[in-house]
């Protein structure tokens, strides 16, 4: 049964193919309706075409772009930490000044209590 049943069903989708093969290469209407179908394929390939073009050219733009910034960006970055650096450096070298006129002072002042012990031991 199930056989048969398949068999009918199979016959039927083949009758429909069949007849519409033949409206539309068989007959004039059906020929136009083709010749539609097929002018409507062509221009919706060549939308599809003009626009995919035009989108990839304005992606070309934006990558473009994106890299100008991000160059930009880079040298910013370099800058930045250059001047950085740059004021560390400044403030390492005040600060070891400082620290070595502090313990220049200190010496002198070490050397200045030395000596007046000295004469007061000398005078005692």
């Amino acid at each position: 049964m199930e056989n048969k049943n398949g068999l009918v069903a199979f016959a039927l989708l083949g009758l429909a193919v069949g007849t519409a093969a033949y409206y539309l290469l068989g007959t004039e209407d059906g020929k136009r309706q083709l010749e539609r179908a097929n002018d409507g394929i062509k221009s919706l390939t060549n939308s599809i075409k003009e626009l995919s073009e035009k989108e990839a050219k304005r992606a070309a733009k934006l990558a473009k772009s994106a890299k100008a910034d991000l160059e930009n960006l880079k040298d910013k970055a370099k800058e930045a930490g250059k001047n950085a650096i740059d004021a560390a450096s400044d403030k390492a070298s005040k600060w070891a000044d400082r620290a070595s006129e502090a313990a220049n002072g200190a010496s002198n002042k070490a050397d200045d209590v030395l000596a007046e012990a000295k004469s007061e031991i000398n005078n005692a």
